[in-house]
């Protein structure tokens, strides 16, 4: 039925923009109740709407430390973001989510492509400064494919142990956030979640054409499901009956 509602949706937090809301958020400039009322307001409303024109199984993707009444949908959805250095404590938070006697899918789940980027969760896109012009990364983060696909092939250990439901990859490409390999300090594509790198032709060029190239991530991911076809497992069977 949508995703994360009270950063999408206008008027459930503070804020004109996607990011003026995650800064009322973080700086602690939302009255938390009064939220919690929109959107739960908001969310029955929205499943509602869904059920009076969808019959099949209603899902809704959620932000993994929100409030959502899953009575109101047959599918919990998170878009899951925690980093742990075990599986058992990836396995343990997880579980709390199936008390609900529902299917569990793993609406989103990704990290950047810098070293020790997992760590940063769903904040790792923070890594840009937008105040400068153009913008450009904060520090001195080292680019890193190889911790992206790492983290996203271990998590699918993780979530395949479990039997959950589904799982997504967030995301496929993420043209705004373009790859410079011969220049660092403005390869947004490092605080991307993107499992493909974007690549302009003329680089600095705003109105440039661009193409995507895959990262070590796009590798993994096909590596691990077409394996799982191979040995017919039976989520991967299911996925393609």
């Amino acid at each position: 039925m949508g995703c994360e509602f009270w950063l999408f949706v206008p008027g459930i937090v503070p804020g004109d923009t996607i990011p003026e809301r995650v800064e009322n958020l973080l700086e602690g400039k939302v009255d938390r109740e009064k939220m919690q009322r929109r959107l739960d307001r908001f969310t029955a409303k929205a499943a509602a709407v869904g059920r009076s024109v969808f019959h099949g199984r209603l899902g809704y993707a959620a932000a993994q430390d929100g409030k959502v009444d899953w009575n109101l949908f047959d599918v919990v959805g998170i878009d899951y973001y925690s980093y742990h250095r075990q599986p058992s404590a990836y396995i343990r938070e997880l579980r709390r989510y199936l008390r609900w006697g529902k299917p569990l899918a793993i609406t989103e789940f990704g990290t950047c492509t810098f070293v020790d980027a997992p760590e940063e969760g769903g904040m790792g896109w923070y890594a840009v400064d937008h105040e400068k012009d153009p913008p450009e990364i904060k520090g001195d983060l080292v680019r890193s494919e190889r911790t992206q696909a790492a983290h996203l092939t271990d998590l699918l250990d993780v979530f395949e142990s479990m039997g959950l439901y589904a799982a997504m990859a967030f995301e496929f490409v993420t043209p705004d956030s373009p790859h410079r390999p011969d220049d660092p300090r403005h390869d947004l594509d490092m605080a991307s979640y993107s499992i493909t790198k974007t690549l302009k032709d003329r680089p600095d060029d705003p109105r440039s054409d661009w193409h995507w190239e895959p990262k070590e991530a796009l590798h993994a991911l096909a590596r691990r499901y077409a394996e799982g076809c191979r040995t017919g497992h039976p989520r991967y069977a299911r996925r393609l009956g």
